[in-house]
């Protein structure tokens, strides 16, 4: 069986380590990977079918595809091959535009700030403003009059935005690990010095135990879709938890510094029973 994995070159050399885990768990379990850089994929319809050429030659001997990159056409195209791709495209498109995102959940009950998109024609500050389609914290930013809202919206574009009340706990957020139906893990993600407290912008990571009503609440939100690995993102807000955004793309750095867990053997694991039927 072979997989490939799609990442754009910059975050493949940031993410050798995580990449080699996939390689170290696809001989345990007879999977052969490859890494694609999406910067080298030409896709489209070749002799009148789907096709992918890689490097400029045909490529088409593979089983299924981990795209980690915001690529949901790509992988569209992929599924179109007849090809299983993790996550599929239709997460890939919801989770990586948070418009779509907070639209969707919304519409499930699921208790999230007040949120605007595009543009607030009445702001009342403070705001976070943060871009649509952003990741790991980029772009996010807190602005506290009219003048730093219009900069802020100003250097998002060509880029679509988000505009979001403030929770009530800043600096403070937990991540939860899903692998296909099962939540793996909670991390506390916690700032001393930023709204933002990703662990690759310096934010602090510890363990944290669901109770029986934040684990309802997130299968509440697993329930509704088939997830491949993701991870969900609450924030705190008057001793809750309000959504925040879902990861396509999720790291794992944090959850390998603080527990235990392999989350890649997990997901590799759920990969090779999916494809098994």
């Amino acid at each position: 069986m072979k997989g490939i994995i799609v990442y754009d070159a910059a975050s493949a050399e940031k993410n050798k380590y995580y990449i080699d885990l996939y390689y170290e768990q696809g001989k345990l379990k007879n999977i052969d990977f490859e890494l694609l850089i999406i910067e080298n994929i030409e896709y489209g319809i070749f002799d009148s079918k789907p096709s992918i050429k890689y490097n400029g030659k045909a490529y088409e001997d593979f089983d299924f595809a981990i795209v980690r990159t915001d690529a949901p056409l790509l992988s569209k195209h992929i599924e179109n091959m007849g090809k299983k791709v993790f996550n599929s495209s239709f997460i890939s498109e919801i989770a990586n535009d948070k418009r779509r995102t907070y639209e969707l959940l919304s519409s499930l009950g699921i208790p999230m700030l007040d949120t605007w998109f595009d543009s607030c024609k009445n702001p009342v500050f403070p705001l976070i403003v943060k871009p649509s389609r952003g990741h790991g914290g980029q772009g996010v930013t807190l602005v506290k009059n009219i003048e730093e809202y219009n900069s802020a919206i100003e250097a998002l574009k060509p880029d679509k935005c988000v505009i979001q009340s403030l929770a009530s706990e800043r600096g403070k957020d937990l991540r939860v690990y899903v692998v296909g139906k099962e939540i793996i893990a909670g991390i506390l993600r916690t700032s001393d010095t930023d709204i933002r407290s990703n662990y690759s912008l310096g934010g602090h990571a510890q363990v944290y135990n669901l109770n029986d009503e934040e684990k309802a609440l997130v299968n509440k939100i697993i329930s509704h879709f088939d997830f491949s690995m993701v991870g969900i993102d609450f924030l705190f807000n008057n001793g809750s938890l309000v959504f925040n955004e879902i990861e396509d793309i999720v790291g794992a750095r944090m959850l390998y510094a603080t527990t235990n867990i392999n989350i890649v053997e997990k997901y590799v694991e759920f990969i090779k029973k999916s494809l098994a039927g």
